[in-house]
């Protein structure tokens, strides 16, 4: 991740993309409307980077190939292979992608990965573990984007980028105060540059979790689902719930707010092996996916490193290949 004080080109751009923030004709969500109760080829780089707070950790120490050779399929036999339900689009860092690879993941799950609609985030030094699947690239500020076009560190292949705005991964505090009005130029910025817009505010940003345990209530009370406003995706982190009825009853209000606000944007949802830290099942994962797939269009499946520093790549690889076999 790209971090910056950023301060000259936050005024720099402030100056030229406020009107992002009114006059726009959709629908927007108050604060007070809140719902009511109810074998590819894999390429890894040397070079060092930043890791994020939510979705990195220490960098593994077992050694990972560089090339995954793959036996060649029948036209017929990789359409197949290739099929995933409702266009569904998976959101994967790098990392998690070859440590799923050193895990062990089949070439029927490598094959799902690798595909246009699934988006891996690669920074722009870095070649593309999976070569057809879409190269994006992810920020925690504003200012870091501004200061990353400027300095062309935005790759020429790079289709996305991700604004994943939230307290714990260090969103300048002008940022935090105002998150909606950043995400909206954010998505003004990108697309002036010809960039798809993901936007992933945490929740973090409408306070601490509550005591009943529905953030995802708070997070729409603040008004911040008004961050999908002009974005092409909007991402609910709602992983703390993956695989409740919790998980199931957010995702379904979130697609139902979104379409309120902007027709056109992808509602993803998250899911992550080690939810802050808090190890994971496979029949969590595999739950939160059966229950949500019908009225989502895809997921951020986090690989993070929990508290004691462990990837746990083999569960996210055993989750895909349930979902691979749901094609079959």
């Amino acid at each position: 991740m790209i971090h910056s004080d950023g301060a000259p080109p936050i005024a720099q751009v402030v100056a030229s993309d406020t009107r992002v923030a009114h006059g726009h004709p959709r629908p927007v969500l108050k604060a007070s409307a809140a719902p009511a109760a109810r074998e590819p080829k894999l390429t890894r780089s040397n070079t060092s980077e930043p890791l994020h707070p939510r979705h990195h950790g220490p960098a593994p120490k077992s050694h990972r190939p560089a090339h995954l050779q793959r036996p060649t399929r029948h036209p017929a036999e990789q359409m197949q292979a290739n099929r995933q339900p409702h266009n569904l689009a998976f959101v994967l860092l790098d990392r998690a992608v070859l440590d799923m690879h050193a895990a062990g993941a089949s070439p029927k799950v490598l094959d799902f990965m690798n595909q246009p609609q699934n988006l891996v985030s690669t920074p722009h030094d870095k070649s593309q573990p999976l070569t057809n699947a879409t190269r994006i690239q992810v920020f925690s500020s504003y200012a870091g984007i501004v200061q990353a076009l400027a300095d062309h560190r935005i790759a020429a292949d790079t289709r996305a980028v991700i604004y994943d705005n939230e307290r714990s991964t260090g969103t300048p505090a002008a940022e935090l105060e105002h998150p909606v009005r950043y995400c909206q130029m954010t998505a003004t910025l990108l697309h002036q540059h010809g960039l798809k817009y993901i936007a992933s505010p945490g929740f973090d940003l409408s306070g601490p979790p509550p005591g009943n345990g529905e953030w995802f209530r708070q997070f729409v009370r603040a008004g911040l689902m008004n961050c999908g406003l002009h974005a092409d995706y909007l991402d609910i982190q709602d992983q703390l719930k993956q695989g409740t009825p919790t998980y199931a009853r957010d995702a379904k209000t979130a697609a139902t707010l979104l379409h309120q606000i902007d027709p056109r944007a992808k509602l993803l949802m998250g899911l992550s092996t080690s939810p802050s830290g808090r190890l994971a099942t496979v029949g969590q994962l595999w739950q939160a996916y059966q229950d949500t797939s019908r009225f989502v269009k895809g997921y951020w499946l986090n690989v993070p490193h929990n508290y004691s520093g462990q990837s746990r790549p083999s569960v996210a690889v055993r989750f895909l290949q349930k979902v691979v076999g749901q094609t079959h």
